[in-house]
């Protein structure tokens, strides 16, 4: 009995990692020179540190007895609510590269900002993945995957393409002597589209074609993102 409770809860866990794998998987495949998968894991180990660090920080700022409870208060202002979340994560997500893995030698191409920016995401999403679907399969096991899918599709890209907007911004910081103001921006950049995401999901319901505007808000970042790659991916061919 312990022995089959112990295998269902590893196998729900390991889907609710299995939507990240797969966009960090897609993207990997589109590196022309792959990176050390110590570093990957690294990084992949990072993000799930890293959302544990963003859920203790939100809670400091945003949270009922929170530094700033009654100015970023969802029910007084909802955007500026997502964006401080936003803010939040989207710098956090930054700290395990620029801390675990920019000082490596193995960190030598543009196309490596990305790379591990997105691999940190990955590892991120798949933290709140866990949060968020676990119980679910407890209760429903049907509901539990459709979770999974609507996140596949919607939080987990989302993280993926807001640190991989970040990461081109970290690229470019390597050609300028201004690096810090090109990491600021991305992250601004990537903390603003997080917000509207979010932003977007709270009203889908009560707007007109809310839908339509999150395909939209999505589609448009990862349009981005692909060129951006594809750039950076020029740059690192020797």
């Amino acid at each position: 009995m312990t022995a089959a409770l112990i295998g269902t809860n590893i196998s729900y866990l390991i889907l609710t990692f299995l939507p990240t794998i797969a966009w960090l998987l897609f993207y990997l495949r589109e590196d022309g020179h792959p990176e050390p998968k110590r570093l990957l894991l690294l990084a992949f180990i990072g993000g799930i540190v890293s959302a544990i660090l963003a859920v203790i920080v939100e809670l400091l700022l945003i949270g009922q007895e929170g530094i700033f409870a009654g100015s970023f208060n969802l029910a007084k202002n909802a955007y500026m609510f997502f964006l401080v979340i936003g803010l939040v994560e989207e710098y956090i997500k930054y700290l395990p590269v620029k801390f675990l893995i920019l000082r490596r030698p193995d960190f030598d191409e543009p196309i490596d900002a990305m790379i591990y920016m997105m691999t940190v995401a990955m590892g991120f999403a798949a933290l709140e993945n866990a949060l968020f679907i676990f119980p679910l399969f407890h209760q429903d096991i049907f509901t539990g995957l459709e979770v999974v899918i609507n996140r596949f599709l919607g939080a987990n890209l989302l993280h993926v393409l807001s640190s991989g907007i970040v990461g081109f911004f970290l690229a470019r910081a390597f050609f300028s002597p201004r690096r810090h103001h090109f990491i600021a921006l991305g992250v601004l950049l990537a903390a603003t589209l997080h917000a509207a995401f979010n932003y977007l999901i709270l009203i889908k319901g009560v707007i007109p074609q809310g839908t339509f505007y999150l395909i939209l808000l999505l589609s448009t970042m990862a349009v981005v993102v692909f060129m951006d790659f594809e750039r950076l991916k020029k740059k690192s061919v020797i």
